[in-house]
């Protein structure tokens, strides 16, 4: 763990100036390559939530995002969804110059800020409720909210790293976004997916005839979401691979339910996409938020677990890019009650090694329980064998397809294909990264007619966890 004076030695002068620093000192921070975006993004991502969606009386919300930019911060991530939070997001960034109309507009800072919002809606345009919002309405709030005057009016040159349709939560929602996708240039398509009017905005096109000005407001599209089977079939279906970051939840409780990290992870690295991990902190479940204040003022709670190791766990986990947590309570003046600072502890700290992951994972159970998650992550399912085993046989050869398994608490290492009681083949696990199904080529005379039955193995570097 890092020591107060390594923080300070990691964030140079950062940590105590008031005021935005120059130099090179947020360089000292570590960058981690953000999937395929072509961007690197320090681990530690500023949440949206927290006290910027429930402000407090103790100071203003909108200095929890300059202290995080002070201290070399580069992901800021909000939503629509987040109450007032993108609004606090436009009063930040008229402090710090980040709006382009501002004569004193400090286009490099900018340039190295990597901003994030998000939707929940699901179409683009949907004729049948000509008055309710959609994502190009949920987008141009966000783009006057946080680069205007908050009442409609963007200037030029604003514009946002990734736009992210939230909260995926059921099939049915990823077939509301994906609605004619593939015609989104036939102005008879309603209701037409949140997907459709977003690519406009990315392309700087109009062929859906939502961007008549041919708008480049963002760079990126990506996903969020809790359940892992759905966040799977919506990278699945992404046959164009417009989705470049997954955001869903991953912490230190994680196996003990339905995992993301050994389900879903997988699929958007194969995929090439950014994940960026989400709840670290059980939305304070962990640490046994109190109902009132909705928001953890303090670092930590006594006897518990370190904040800085709930950070480690999470961005220690293979294939997660970044972290994005919520701040309750900032304190320039005491690092010790500065919750950034402590944030920032784990995620600068060194990698925790297997055995320092499950040790920190006995802690929280031993302290905090693990009845933490189930306000977000469905149930622990258990190993899913695969399903869909389809047997075709074509001439000398026999093709096997199937749907991949799912994880329970350990991951999965390989697929063993029988015939009756005879092993065929074992096959390394590969994630399902479209909606074909996996498949081995096996000779004929290896199978020769007996029931065809395909196997999920699991590797285990994790002891079983007793639930």
């Amino acid at each position: 763990m890092f020591s107060r004076r390594d923080l300070l030695r990691a964030l140079g002068a950062a940590a105590v100036v008031h005021r935005l620093p120059s130099g090179l000192w947020a360089e000292e921070l570590p960058y981690r390559p953000l999937g395929r975006t072509g961007r690197a993004v320090v681990p530690l991502a500023l949440g949206g939530q927290a006290t910027l969606q429930y402000p407090t009386n103790y100071f203003d919300p909108p200095d929890i995002i300059v202290r995080a930019v002070e201290l070399g911060l580069n992901y800021l991530d909000t939503a629509n969804a987040y109450g007032p939070s993108q609004a606090q997001y436009g009063m930040a960034f008229d402090h710090i110059h980040l709006k382009p109309n501002d004569p004193d507009y400090n286009a490099a800072l900018r340039e190295r800020l990597y901003i994030a919002s998000k939707t929940s809606n699901r179409y683009s345009r949907n004729r049948s409720q000509p008055n309710a919002a959609t994502a190009i309405s949920d987008l141009k709030n966000t783009m006057t909210q946080v680069f205007g005057d908050a009442r409609g009016y963007v200037p030029e040159g604003a514009y946002l790293d990734c736009f992210q349709l939230h909260n995926l939560g059921s099939i049915t929602q990823v077939d509301q976004i994906y609605a004619g996708l593939d015609r989104r240039d036939d102005p008879q398509v309603d209701p037409l997916g949140a997907l459709a009017g977003l690519l406009d905005f990315r392309d700087g096109a109009n062929l859906t005839g939502l961007n008549p000005e041919k708008k480049r407001w963002i760079k990126r599209i990506g996903m969020t979401g809790h359940p892992a089977d759905v966040l799977m079939n919506c990278m699945q279906r992404d046959q164009s691979h417009i989705l470049e970051t997954l955001l869903l939840p991953i912490n230190v409780n994680d196996r003990r339910y339905f995992s993301n990290h050994l389900n879903a992870v997988p699929v958007a690295r194969a995929r090439g996409m950014a994940v960026i991990a989400i709840k670290l902190f059980g939305q304070g479940a962990i640490y046994n938020r109190p109902t009132n204040p909705t928001v953890i003022q303090t670092v930590g709670v006594p006897g518990g677990v370190a904040p800085a190791d709930l950070i480690r766990y999470t961005l220690s986990l293979p294939g997660v890019d970044a972290a994005a947590v919520g701040i309750g309570h900032i304190n320039r003046n005491d690092l010790s009650d500065d919750q950034l600072v402590a944030n920032i502890q784990g995620a600068v700290a060194p990698s925790a090694s297997p055995a320092e992951l499950l040790a920190i994972e006995s802690q929280v159970a031993q302290i905090h329980g693990t009845s933490t998650n189930g306000s977000f992550q469905p149930a622990y399912k258990g190993l899913q064998q695969p399903t869909g085993v389809q047997v075709a046989r074509d001439a000398d050869r026999v093709i096997i397809r199937w749907n991949t398994a799912l994880a329970g608490d350990q991951p999965i290492h390989a697929y063993q294909v029988y015939a009756g009681a005879n092993l065929v083949a074992t096959v390394p696990f590969t994630p399902q990264t479209t909606l074909d199904p996996l498949s081995l080529t096996v000779p004929a005379s290896a199978i020769p007619g007996d029931p065809i039955r395909v196997v999920a193995t699991v590797n285990s570097p994790f002891p079983p966890r007793r639930r």
